[in-house]
């Protein structure tokens, strides 16, 4: 034991993972707790190390142990211990005796347990080493419950600061879209999952959500995901959908009992565990949130459904206030365009119309007697007439400018390329043709998503310097990805061309592939109905 007043030697700590246990999901605070705790029981006692087991949440078997004191064999014989190998402490005053153990209570509940031991060159524990470890469990106790208290009004707090952060950047006019996908991370770090999407009402079908936002390790994997229709028939992302019930589920690849689901959401969820649903809420609703944990990790906590609910509430009417806020700039946009419209129609114009038609007086009466200044009037007339025509035409841009989306899909395009393409050696060419930005509201996602995929295989694949991408809007709207690489892979994958495949066929079109020597061109056209 150390003789009071002077200082304990630093001793070697470290955190042993059981072999086949879950890893402990604690928090630095806790994790600090834990090896002050340690530390003390070698400190004041006769041990010359010391071990604190963690125990799992069935307590039945250590999850982890926290080890002062002792080599790399001892911490590996640690690690393999179960709560029955440890040494039972007796009633009374025992013998003295090489290691002893005492449990660490949380409340009620046992948290772990303390094990403490000698070398074959120091004194043997006593009764004085057990009742001192006995009073450290007991403050051991309280500091743990004291940590996890702080662990948790920290994780309240980061999710009550995170919905706060959504709403002001929605607030302050950031894009929705983008705000969308900072909801999706969000979530994936709070809620420590490995993958999360953000889903919208689809405008395709009523009962079908498209995934708008997808984020995981892998975000170039996970972008293909992005822009696919997931109907919810009965399933259980369906009933937490229409209901605004969040919904914690155990294992994702698995069906709600009688329940039916797509197999497209089966496919998807087939790579996943445990999941976390919420609704983003709204009448309609607005949308839901999916966090995605890999299988064999623990599932969500249910005090995480309750944090990231109200995380959801506070974004839905953030996102629905920015909603409000744009359509009503959208209008002041559109009222603006029509007054300027307006005031060149019926004061520029006509007052250069009139001032031509005066010209034009001018130099028919000077046509006998001074032809060369009328014929220099006649031209100054004909640029008037040419400056009408082009106001005239600005005029009308205008019009067509206000009925155009804010978000225009030709620069969503463009955007889409070079974010894939920045930073790959790849020289990208966009080719838009046609009015792009008139395209039916339920294209759109399909067109960004095709783009997407085609070039994101382009990278990952083909090995090209140069690819090409044409958008062309005609009778029908085709997209054409080229690229001068070495030809598609030997593989076929439900994400990658049978997913752009299915997109087509939904519109009644068609994918087509032809590779050759010098690359790969892929083509995707579907019909705009009402157009020949």
């Amino acid at each position: 034991m150390t003789p009071p007043g002077t200082r304990a030697p630093a001793l070697p700590s470290a955190d042993v993972p059981v072999p086949g246990g879950r890893t402990a999901a604690h928090s630095e605070q806790v994790a600090g707790t834990l090896r002050g705790i340690v530390r003390a029981a070698v400190a004041h006692t006769g041990a010359t190390s010391a071990a604190l087991g963690v125990l799992d949440d069935s307590g039945a078997r250590f999850e982890r142990f926290v080890v002062v004191g002792a080599d790399a064999a001892d911490r590996a014989r640690t690690g393999r211990l179960r709560p029955e190998d440890l040494p039972p402490v007796a009633a009374g005053s025992p013998p003295a005796r090489r290691s002893l153990g005492v449990p660490v209570r949380v409340g009620e509940a046992v948290f772990g347990h303390l094990h403490l031991s000698t070398d074959d060159t120091g004194a043997p524990l006593t009764a004085a080493d057990e009742a001192a470890a006995r009073a450290l469990a007991a403050a051991a106790g309280l500091a743990i419950a004291n940590a996890e208290l702080v662990e948790r009004a920290e994780h309240r707090r980061a999710w009550v600061q995170a919905g706060s952060d959504i709403a002001t950047a929605l607030l302050s006019g950031a894009d929705p879209d983008r705000v969308l996908r900072s909801i999706g991370e969000r979530v994936a770090a709070l809620a420590s999952a490995d993958a999360a999407g953000v889903l919208v009402p689809s405008a395709e079908d009523d009962d079908a959500l498209t995934v708008v936002v997808a984020v995981g390790p892998d975000q170039e994997e996970v972008a293909s995901v992005e822009g696919v229709r997931i109907p919810l028939l009965d399933s259980q992302l369906g009933a937490a959908h229409r209901s605004g019930v969040p919904l914690l589920i155990a294992d994702a690849r698995t069906a709600a009992h009688g329940g039916r689901r797509a197999p497209v959401l089966g496919e998807v969820a087939r790579h996943f565990g445990p999941a976390l649903v919420i609704p983003l809420g709204g009448r309609p609703p607005l949308g839901t949130v999916v966090a995605l944990r890999f299988p064999g990790r623990e599932p969500f906590e249910p005090d995480t459904l309750e944090l990231a609910s109200a995380f959801a509430a506070q974004a839905a009417v953030a996102l629905e206030l920015a909603r409000s806020q744009q359509r009503e700039r959208r209008l002041q946009v559109e009222a603006d365009r029509d007054r300027i419209a307006r005031d060149l129609h019926d004061h520029v114009v006509q007052r250069i119309f009139a001032t031509g038609l005066a010209l034009d007086r001018i130099s028919r009466s000077l046509a006998d007697t001074h032809p060369e200044a009328a014929a220099r009037l006649a031209e100054r007339v004909d640029e008037l007439d040419g400056t009408i025509a082009r106001i005239r035409s600005a005029i009308f841009e205008l019009h067509e400018a206000r009925d155009a989306s804010p978000d225009a899909v030709r620069s969503r395009i463009v955007d889409v390329v070079r974010s894939i393409t920045g930073g790959h050696g790849l020289r990208p060419d966009v080719r838009v043709r046609g009015d792009v930005d008139g395209l039916p509201p339920t294209l759109v996602p399909d067109v960004v998503a095709v783009v997407r995929e085609l070039v994101t295989n382009v990278v990952k694949h083909a090995q090209a310097s140069r690819v090409t991408v044409t958008v062309a809007v005609g009778s029908e709207v085709g997209v054409v990805v080229t690229d001068n690489g070495v030809g598609l892979p030997a593989v076929t994958v439900r994400s990658g061309l049978a997913n752009l495949t299915d997109r087509a066929e939904r519109h009644g079109g068609r994918l087509t592939t032809r590779a050759g020597p010098a690359g790969t061109q892929i083509r995707w056209t579907v019909p705009l109905p009402g157009r020949d």
